[in-house]
């Protein structure tokens, strides 16, 4: 079911991609949108997928990821409401790089591709929005991505749990649970369950975080950016430490 115009634009506001805006190229996204439920463990897409879509999360987590030569998953970035995701292949009119996989259920603003770049010649102030916000996106995940792929099991799960807390705090506030399984927690530090138990139960035990049912809380912030190797605890994470506060991905 297509949904009201009022609720795309303020969707897309949110993302920062519809403030101001030709109303008439809001108008056009809207016929081509929809909000749509995914389950916990499916595929929004996968790598290689052509790019029919992209979305803004409403509600949930998502993991990029893609896959190492050595056949490893690397996680890319993790994302939650307000982010965007997908858009950098619709812009390029290329196969998706990455897979999106729903840490949890989420609901999200599909928009379709074709209508999105339709919509941008038409209104070139669209496209200068996206470009504008993707891009420094894109170079401040780099680092993120880096230090997936190449950082110890500890320092992977405590860069991890950062960014889980980045996102959580935006609806709930610094210092509130967030709702993640340590199953999920090992699946995103691509470790195993019994890895990332130790690991967080001795966090827990330090102080550092508290675990509940389904739930950690970060606790000391400081402690978790000394042991993922970042070199402010007081800076959000942006482009030369880890990631951009901008609500923008792959």
């Amino acid at each position: 079911m297509r949904q009201a115009a009022d609720t795309i634009r303020t969707i897309l506001d949110g993302c920062g991609l519809g403030h101001g805006s030709n109303p008439a190229s809001l108008d056009r996204l809207q016929a081509a949108s929809e909000l749509r439920t995914f389950d916990e463990g499916a595929y929004l897409w996968r790598r290689s997928a052509p790019a029919r879509f992209f979305c803004v999360l409403v509600s949930g987590l998502v993991r990029l990821t893609q896959e190492a030569p050595c056949g490893k998953q690397v996680v890319v970035e993790l994302l939650g409401p307000s982010d965007c995701t997908g858009l950098l292949a619709t812009l390029g009119n290329v196969s998706h790089p990455f897979s999106c996989l729903a840490l949890t259920d989420v609901e999200a603003l599909i928009v379709d591709s074709y209508a999105w770049r339709d919509a941008t010649f038409n209104d070139p102030e669209l496209l200068r929005k996206a470009t504008s916000a993707a891009v420094p996106r894109m170079l401040g995940g780099y680092g993120f991505m880096a230090a997936m792929a190449t950082g110890e099991v500890e320092a992977r799960l405590a860069l991890a749990l950062l960014r889980l807390d980045e996102i959580n705090a935006r609806d709930h506030g610094l210092a509130t649970p967030i709702h993640l399984t340590r199953k999920a927690l090992a699946e995103i530090g691509v470790t195993t369950v019994e890895s990332a138990i130790r690991i967080t139960s001795r966090w827990n035990k330090a102080g550092t975080i508290l675990t509940g049912h389904k739930s950690l809380t970060v606790l000391d912030r400081a402690s978790l950016y000394s042991t993922a190797h970042l070199a402010d605890c007081n800076k959000v994470l942006s482009s030369d430490g880890v990631l951009t506060p901008l609500h923008q991905s792959g």
